[in-house]
């Protein structure tokens, strides 16, 4: 309760607490996780899901509240993309509202990585995408896009 109390609070005023960013835009909530930022660290900065910087991947890591298995995932991702050697951007979107994400946050401490979380309230984004099972990732690299479940299909399906 706590939690959510802190996440509503800051989605209102769009504060900046320490490592956790949250603020409200368009239609669904956007929460910056970075437990270690740099000096170059922007909180409230949502990131543009339009398009990828040329030769470099934009991933976009799709998680659930009740998925055991997103860290694990994850981890076994961001291993593939540097055996791969491709640059990469990557974002968080959670399907699910701020209850979720308050009860979620210790878990987001076991990724390898750093990312901005969007929070998916409504399922517009996760629909948007196609993402039908968690974890899911669309990866987006010189004009192709992938979805896929395990890291282990990365290679083929964005050749």
């Amino acid at each position: 309760m706590v939690a959510l109390a802190l996440i509503f609070t800051m989605t209102l005023l769009g504060v900046d607490a320490g490592s956790v960013a949250v603020g409200l835009h368009f239609s669904y909530l956007h929460a910056q996780v970075d437990w270690f930022p740099s000096p170059s660290h922007k909180p409230n900065e949502p990131k543009n899901r339009s398009r990828s910087v040329a030769g470099k991947a934009r991933v976009l890591f799709f998680i659930s509240p009740g998925c055991g298995s997103c860290p694990e995932e994850a981890a076994k991702l961001e291993k593939e993309l540097k055996r791969l050697g491709w640059r990469y951007e990557m974002e968080g979107i959670f399907l699910g509202g701020p209850p979720q994400v308050g009860k979620y946050l210790a878990a987001l401490q076991s990724y390898p990585f750093n990312f901005e979380l969007g929070v998916d309230m409504d399922g517009k984004v996760t629909r948007h995408y196609g993402v039908k099972t968690f974890p899911s990732a669309v990866i987006e690299v010189d004009g192709k896009r992938a979805i896929v479940t395990k890291a282990s299909e990365l290679e083929n399906k964005l050749r």
